[in-house]
C-alpha cells in the first residue's frame, strides 16, 4: 500500500506532535517547584488550556470543566508539600487534523514536610488546535501506583 500523504502533510504532522509535546511540558513546567526557587505557575494555565477544558482524576473524585475551575483545583492540589516535579514520558499521539489524543506515561515525585513520595501513573489528553495554536482540551489522570516513604 503506498502512503498517499505529501511531504508537506507529514511535515505538518511532525511539527503538530513536536508542538503537542512542548505543550505538555509546559503544563509539567507549570504544576512543578521546590527547586531553584520554582514555585507553581498556575497564571500560565489559560495558555495550555482550552477556556472551556476539563481535568478528571477519578481517583480524587475530581472532574471540572472550565480553566477556572481547572486552576482552582490545581492550586489546591499543588498547595501541600514543598516539591514537584513531573515527567511525562512515553508519548502516543495521534494527530488528526486540527485535534489530536495522546497517552502518556507520568511520573511524579514529590515531598512533603517530612519525606520524599513517588506516584506513577497515566494521562489521556485531547488537544485541540487554535487560533494561538495546540491547546489543552481535557485530561483524564489514571493513578497507578503511589509509593510513600515511611
Amino acid at each position: 500500500m503506498t502512503d498517499r500523504t505529501t511531504l508537506e502533510q507529514r511535515i505538518q504532522r511532525l511539527e503538530d506532535i513536536e508542538e503537542i509535546k512542548k505543550l505538555t511540558a509546559v503544563y509539567s513546567d507549570c504544576v512543578n517547584k521546590g527547586w531553584l526557587g520554582k514555585e507553581v505557575a498556575l497564571d500560565r494555565l489559560p495558555d495550555v488550556f482550552t477556556p472551556d477544558a476539563t481535568w478528571t482524576c477519578a481517583a480524587l473524585g475530581v472532574e471540572v470543566h472550565g480553566i477556572d475551575s481547572i486552576i482552582t483545583v490545581l492550586a489546591e492540589k499543588t498547595a501541600g508539600g514543598s516539591f514537584a516535579m513531573h515527567s511525562f514520558t512515553n508519548p502516543i499521539i495521534e494527530v488528526h487534523g486540527d485535534t489530536a489524543v495522546a497517552n502518556w506515561l507520568l511520573w511524579v515525585a514529590t515531598g512533603g514536610n517530612t519525606s520524599p513520595n513517588e506516584v506513577h501513573q497515566s494521562e489521556d489528553l485531547r488537544y485541540t488546535r487554535t487560533p494561538d495554536g495546540w491547546r489543552i482540551r481535557s485530561l483524564e489522570v489514571h493513578f497507578g501506583q503511589l509509593l510513600l516513604t515511611p
